[in-house]
């Protein structure tokens, strides 16, 4: 029994412990468990780039809300705009509106 153990622990410094016998006798075992470290591996991988994607359309979908909020603003903006003028046209008070927003060019003041 001694003699076993010394045999085992003089391989294990060696570096003969691991060899083509080994693989041979425990075939299925090291294929099993090749095969569930590639698994873990491609598992982690697939992880990582879905985690990307769903970052990245994060992004896009803030891009594309801020984008929406200013175009409603704009929507607003012009449609009390008009609403104004139609309102100074209907009550014929002869007042011109600015064609342009006068603070859009400092110094220039223009209107029709």
């Amino acid at each position: 029994m001694k003699k076993k153990i010394n045999r085992r622990l003089r391989a294990m410094v060696q570096g003969d412990a691991v060899d083509s016998r080994f693989f041979k006798r425990h075939f299925f075992a090291t294929v099993l468990v090749v095969m569930g470290c590639m698994a873990f591996i491609a598992q982690r991988f697939d992880y990582a780039t879905t985690a990307g994607t769903i970052r990245s359309l994060e992004q896009q979908i803030q891009q594309a809300q801020t984008h929406k909020q200013r175009e409603l603003s704009r929507y607003h903006t012009l449609t009390r705009e008009s609403a104004m003028r139609a309102l100074a046209d209907s009550l014929n008070l002869g007042l011109d509106i600015p064609a342009a927003d006068p603070t859009a060019r400092p110094g220039l003041l223009t209107y029709d």
